[in-house]
């Protein structure tokens, strides 16, 4: 009798969608009906699968339960028509493609009509319905698979089931801010992240189309969505700023929302003319707009092995300087600095090629027909060829270096058309071109073209424009228990500091410094000098760490070498330089560092970081191993509660380097902890003083 009475619910449903799908027009509250569409089409859904594993299981165990199939498809039947109703409902809300509207709203509705007859079939007692049974179910689940993959693209765009079954484009290489396209590069980017989701050839929210210029330049069911020129009149701009409450805010809430350097940047495009073929080459510029646009370059991936040591020495015997960039990576500055610079020379420099990233061949007979070989030094990014021979066929074999950044033409034959040539390929972001044959109205003229800065120098007398020097800090403390105030200084008269303290280089835009700045966690601070007339200085970085517990009582089982002595400087929160006779370093010759340190009190520790040194061409090694035992009483009950082992690669660093070693010993509560740093006692066979004792540098050890 139940069935019945569902049955009869169902047909009468089925009429009543019949009549509804007569509606040409919808009130708003057909329209809040229709809101809950997505809510109930995933009910049909998931009780039919349920359903299909009911069914199967029933016959494998031949124990069908078909009163249980029949209520299941019931229920199934009734919400499928009621989806139905309810997207019908949804439909007149508009902003959608019809055809695949179309398509989804009628596969919607056979989906519905076949749930109804399996419906049916469940409760016929034919055994040729029967036997159809299961195929008819497949062929339903088919369909609503069909109208679910249709309904996606109605709401997230055609390609949202296939996105990542696609192998993705390669990233289009955009090494330069000059060479960004502000729409295709930036701007569309945005859109298609934030916005495009909903505005799209299949789904057009409010009549609008963002996912391509004529859909911009078309504008939605209110008109024109954008006015070039001017941000707070286009509709597209104004709705980001509205309250994330308001109903017309775009985004709407619980989508992602553009962040303020988005905002910035599609009202920067807009104020400028809302051009979708333009490069950034063409647009002003000021520091907020090239800091945003950095991360919208695509770097080529160039991996670049460390250079033998071989072949750095040879460059250096043949007078090349030869420095590491940055200590431990394989970027090299290279400078030729003693004898004749020979051709000869330049092609034994080739087998450095792939590491040296600064070149500096001023100063030396260079000339036109020696400079050919320097063709595969693609990766350069400072090149100072001044006071040379050189004339504007020497640039074109520079062509190829597209990372250059800086270069140096100082008192060189180097002319406007030679620039000019070499700018069509590579755009540095400062040339040096005093004392050179290029006037000042073409100076002007290459600037403006190529959005590069040029110097030349307003008398005979100058000859660069120079960088600022670093500020300083006016303590070397960098490691803190609670808070700690810093203070910065510089050496040039009223020169402007600004600050970072999230990770990113700082220029004019970011906070400027006044006074003190105080600070109550780690951070990276990074700082920068700028003044009208200087380039900024170099970016002075320095990294502040907290820590949980300040050691004051501590023992050690052997004390430091008399050279190196001062055991309290391991726990004085100063540390060490690079120069190891800084005064801040402790060192044990062919000794453990062993030493037992008193909290006074039950405490919580979970990490314990020790900052060493080394410097392989003074003996001067890492740790080979590091232990902590941490115990509740002095004189017994010490346990290991954490360890590393540390295995060094090569043999001859450059110079000196230091690590800090953190051993992490989770959920710790100890009053004493037993630190032992594990000398290598005697330098290994490969080292010029192999057999001696090799010393064992430390600085800080630090209870967090």
């Amino acid at each position: 009798m139940k069935l019945l009475n569902a049955k009869n619910v169902i047909v009468s449903l089925v009429i009543l969608a019949i009549v509804i799908f007569s509606i040409s027009e919808a009130s708003r509250g057909v329209l809040f009906l229709g809101r809950f569409h997505p809510l109930i089409l995933h009910l049909p859904i998931g009780a039919l699968i349920l359903t299909l594993f009911i069914d199967i299981v029933g016959r494998l165990n031949r124990n069908y339960p078909k009163q249980v199939v029949q209520y299941a498809l019931a229920f199934s039947a009734f919400f499928a028509v009621l989806a139905c109703i309810l997207g019908y409902f949804l439909s007149f809300e508009g902003g959608y493609d019809d055809n695949t509207l179309n398509i989804h709203l009628w596969v919607g509705i056979a989906s519905a009509i076949l749930i109804t007859c399996l419906f049916l079939f469940s409760r016929s007692e034919d055994k040729r319905i029967n036997k159809i049974f299961l195929p008819f179910f497949v062929l339903t689940l088919v369909c609503i698979s069909v109208a679910g993959h249709y309904g996606s693209v109605l709401t997230h765009g055609s390609d949202f089931l296939t996105h990542y079954a696609k192998t993705p484009e390669k990233a289009k290489v955009i090494e330069h801010i000059d060479s960004l396209k502000i729409y295709e590069d930036v701007v569309f980017k945005i859109l298609d992240a934030k916005c495009i989701q909903c505005h799209n050839t299949t789904k057009r929210k409010g009549e609008l189309s963002l996912n391509s210029p004529d859909g911009i330049l078309k504008g939605g069911e209110n008109g024109p969505v954008l006015e070039r020129g001017n941000a707070m009149e286009s509709s597209m701009f104004k709705s980001l700023l509205l309250p994330l409450s308001d109903e017309n805010h775009m985004p709407p809430e619980g989508k992602p929302q553009l962040t303020k350097d988005d905002i910035w940047l599609i009202e920067y495009w807009i104020n400028n003319n809302a051009d979708f073929k333009e490069k950034t080459v063409n647009l002003p510029k000021n520091d907020t707009l090239n800091k945003l646009l950095k991360k919208y370059l695509v770097f080529e991936e160039v991996e670049i092995k460390h250079a033998s040591l071989k072949d750095i020495n040879a460059a250096k015997e043949i007078g090349f300087s030869v420095l590491k960039l940055v200590p431990g990576e394989p970027e090299l500055r290279v400078k030729f600095v003693k004898g004749e610079l020979t051709k000869e020379a330049l092609k034994k420099l080739e087998k450095l090629r792939t590491q040296t990233v600064e070149l500096d061949l001023s100063k030396t007979a260079l000339s036109d027909d020696m400079i050919s070989g320097l063709k595969v030094f693609k990766n350069l990014k400072k090149l100072i060829l001044s006071n040379t021979k050189i004339t504007d066929a020497a640039l074109k074999n520079f062509e190829q270096s597209k990372s250059l950044k800086v270069l140096n033409l100082y008192n060189t034959e180097i002319t406007d058309k030679g620039l000019n040539s070499f700018f069509e390929h590579v755009v540095p972001e400062q040339v040096y071109a005093w004392e050179t044959k290029v006037d000042d109205a073409s100076l002007a003229m290459l600037e403006s073209k190529y959005r590069t800065t040029i110097y030349k120098g307003a008398d005979n007398d100058f000859v660069e424009i120079s960088h600022l020097e670093m500020p300083s800090f006016d303590s070397d403390k960098n490691l803190f228990v609670d808070t700690i105030s810093v203070g910065l200084k510089s050496k040039i008269k009223n020169a402007n500091i600004y600050y970072t303290i999230d990770g990113t280089d700082p220029d004019s835009t970011s906070l400027k410094y006044s006074d003190k700045i105080f600070l109550d966690k780690a951070v990276t601070l990074k700082v920068r000098s700028y003044k009208k007339g200087w380039l900024p200085s170099p970016v002075l970085e320095k990294d502040f760490v907290r820590i949980k517990h300040e050691v004051s009582k501590y023992d050690f089982t052997k004390q430091p070498d008399e050279k190196y002595p001062g055991a309290h400087k391991l726990f004085d929160l100063i540390e060490g330089s690079t120069f190891l006779r800084d005064g801040n370093w402790v060192g044990f010759l062919g000794d453990d560092i062993e030493t037992t340190i008193d909290l006074e009190s039950v405490k919580q520790v979970s990490k314990v970081s020790i900052n060493c040194l080394e410097d392989v061409a003074q003996w001067i090694l890492y740790p080979k191993k590091l232990a902590v035992y941490a115990s509740k009483t002095n004189n017994s009950g010490f346990k290991k509660v954490g360890e590393l082992k540390i295995n060094r690669k090569g043999r001859y660093g450059d110079g000196s380097e230091i690590k800090t070693y953190t051993i992490d010993i989770p959920d710790t509560n100890t009053q004493f902890l037993k630190v032992v740093v594990q000398n290598y006692k005697t330098l290994p066979s490969w080292h010029e003083g192999a057999g001696n004792d090799s010393w064992l540098f430390v600085d800080e050890i630090l209870v967090r």
